[in-house]
C-alpha cells in the first residue's frame, strides 16, 4: 500500500473522532515506515493515551495487514518525537504496587474521584482533568503525577472514568458501571 493510500485509509478511520488530525506517512531509506499523527487535542494527553485512543479507531485486520510493523508518533502541534516521554514496563512494574496502595489507602483519591462520578459532579472527557485536580489538591508534583498516570494506564485507566472501572474495580462507580453494562 502506498503512503498516500495508507494516509487516506487512516484518515477515514480517525477523522470522525479527530476531525482536525493531520497524518503523515513517510517511508525511510532503511525501509521502515513512520506514521505521524498530529492533533491539537493531544496537548492534554500523555503519549500512551494518544496511542490508546488512535489504535481503537483502526480495525484490527487493517492494523495487522498494513501498519503493525510501522513506527508511530502521536504529537501535539509543535512537539517533536524525541521530546515524548514514556515509562518503560520495568519502571511501571517497580512502582505499581506502591502507587496503587497510596492512591487507594493513603489518600482519599479513589474515594473522592468515585464520589465525583457517583454524584454526577463530574463527566468524563477522555482525559485526566478530574484526577489531575485531585492529585494537585493532594500536593502531588507533576513528576509524581507522571508516575501515577503511567501506572494507572498500565491498569487500563486511560481517563478519569476508566481509572475507576479498570484500575479500582471495587469502587462504587465501577460497580454501578459494570452492573448496568451486564443488564
Amino acid at each position: 500500500m502506498t503512503t498516500e493510500e495508507l494516509k487516506k485509509h487512516l484518515l477515514d478511520y480517525i477523522k470522525p473522532s479527530y476531525p482536525n488530525i493531520h497524518i503523515d506517512v513517510i517511508d525511510k531509506e532503511d525501509s521502515t515506515r513512520h506514521i505521524y499523527f498530529t492533533e491539537e487535542k493531544f496537548k492534554l494527553l500523555y503519549p500512551q493515551q494518544r496511542f490508546h485512543y488512535l489504535i481503537h479507531k483502526i480495525p484490527n485486520d487493517f492494523y495487522d495487514n498494513y501498519i503493525s510493523g510501522t513506527t508511530w508518533y502521536e504529537l501535539a502541534p509543535g512537539e517533536e518525537p524525541g521530546n515524548l516521554d514514556y515509562h518503560d514496563s520495568a519502571t511501571i512494574e517497580s512502582i505499581k504496587e506502591m502507587i496503587l496502595e497510596i492512591l487507594k489507602n493513603k489518600t482519599c483519591f479513589v474515594k473522592d474521584l468515585d464520589n465525583l462520578f457517583l454524584t454526577n459532579q463530574a463527566v468524563c472527557h477522555g482525559d485526566f482533568r478530574h484526577s489531575k485536580k485531585l492529585l494537585t489538591d493532594f500536593e502531588f508534583t507533576e513528576k509524581e503525577q507522571f508516575d501515577i498516570f503511567h501506572v494507572l494506564m498500565s491498569e487500563g485507566g486511560y481517563c478519569d472514568c476508566e481509572i475507576l472501572y479498570n484500575a479500582f474495580k471495587d469502587s462504587g462507580y465501577a460497580n454501578k458501571y459494570w452492573s448496568e453494562r451486564n443488564k
